[in-house]
């Protein structure tokens, strides 16, 4: 069923949609493949990055830190 929203009948001028797409899925899945084409899909935030050391008798050994070690936030 082809569309009548003018952005998705661009789209598929341009080529960023096939014709598959176009006749058989629905106005919101073309809009959201649209819209990851052009780069505009949800992005990752940007957060800290927590570092876990070992301190102590612990420190030379092998393996991941336990819950309670010391944290370091970059």
């Amino acid at each position: 069923m082809p569309s009548k929203n003018p952005t998705i009948q661009k789209a598929f001028k341009d080529g960023m949609i096939s014709k598959g797409q176009y006749e058989k899925l629905s106005d919101g899945l073309l809009l959201g493949i649209i819209k990851k084409k052009k780069g505009g899909g949800k992005t990752k935030p940007k957060g800290k990055k927590e570092e876990r050391h070992k301190t102590g008798k612990q420190a030379h050994k092998s393996g991941r830190p336990k819950k309670g070690s010391k944290l370091e936030v970059s």
